[in-house]
């Protein structure tokens, strides 16, 4: 076999081909064109509402500061807004910067005076009264000492774990019970600790009426009797809520026996006076029937 080279020649086009692949060319043209046309639009839409962003910046942060100023709105509000701000005018964080600077700052001098007015306000509601200097400070110093995490509502449950709050509340159930059965509880000053005023404390006595004179009185006789002298029972009572059921478990037991007495010692006079109707009636009866008998052996005599 030879060693000659054998050349082959490409397909020719055929005119549908070439027209093909020209319509072909002309749409990647033309939708290259379409895209940059619809990023160069993009690019000048993003410019000018980025451009609109940053000149309406400064009146839009005067209606925050004047929120800021009025506690409409926290800082962390305030900054929150300004962020939602330049997100929204796809402006660079270097263009809101110094506003969201400024608005920390605010929050950082304001946030003294918030949390010295909301302490204030926990202590009115809770107690009734505003908080004295060292009471104010000593809160103060532990939110601060807290890094912010010990939150107003953390002071108001402490504050309601106080006896002054306990107190004015009305204390526990068993106190309320106690009230309203025994009436008010007697009070001792208690003087009050960090420059808080003095306020009363309920000591739990109570101040009762015992009754004495819808009771029953053992007379001098029926005391004799029975061998037993009460004395006269007080019209009050002081003491504890125990104390004071004690003694009106005294009491109840002194009436149930003095109606025992008086009702023990009324049916043995009942029973006396029987026995001495009953005796004289014996008599009596003895007395005719012998009689009767005398009559009737005279009667016998007589007509025999």
């Amino acid at each position: 076999m030879g060693g000659g080279r054998t050349n082959v020649e490409a397909p020719k086009e055929s005119p549908e081909q070439r027209a093909y692949y020209a319509q072909l060319a002309e749409d990647v043209r033309v939708a290259r064109e379409k895209k940059d046309a619809e990023e160069q639009a993009e690019t000048a839409r993003k410019s000018l509402l980025k451009s609109s962003g940053v000149k309406n910046l400064d009146p839009y942060y005067s209606i925050l500061k004047q929120q800021l100023a009025a506690g409409a709105i926290t800082s962390k509000d305030a900054q929150s807004q300004i962020e939602a701000y330049q997100q929204k005018y796809g402006m660079d964080p270097d263009n809101v910067a110094s506003y969201v600077a400024e608005v920390q700052k605010f929050g950082l001098e304001q946030e003294p005076v918030k949390r010295e007015t909301l302490v204030q306000r926990t202590f009115q509601d809770l107690l009734g009264r505003k908080a004295s200097d060292q009471e104010l400070k000593t809160r103060l110093d532990e939110i601060t000492k807290s890094g912010g995490t010990l939150d107003i509502d953390a002071i108001a449950t402490s504050l309601k774990s106080s006896d002054e709050y306990k107190e004015k509340v009305g204390g526990s159930y068993l106190e309320n019970y106690y009230r309203t059965y025994f009436g008010p509880s007697e009070k001792k000053l208690v003087k009050g600790q960090d420059g808080a005023p003095d306020w009363y404390k309920s000591t739990g006595r109570y101040t009762i009426s015992t009754g004495k004179d819808f009771s029953p009185v053992l007379n001098q006789d029926l005391e004799k009797t029975v061998g037993l002298k009460f004395g006269e029972a007080p019209s009050s009572f002081t003491g504890s809520a125990a104390e004071i059921e004690n003694m009106q478990q005294k009491l109840r037991q002194r009436d149930e026996f003095s109606y025992n007495a008086g009702l023990t010692k009324l049916q043995g006079e009942i029973d006396s006076n029987i026995a001495k109707i009953k005796n004289k009636g014996t008599r009596e009866v003895a007395e005719i029937s012998s009689k009767t008998n005398i009559y009737g052996a005279l009667a016998s005599g007589f007509w025999s």
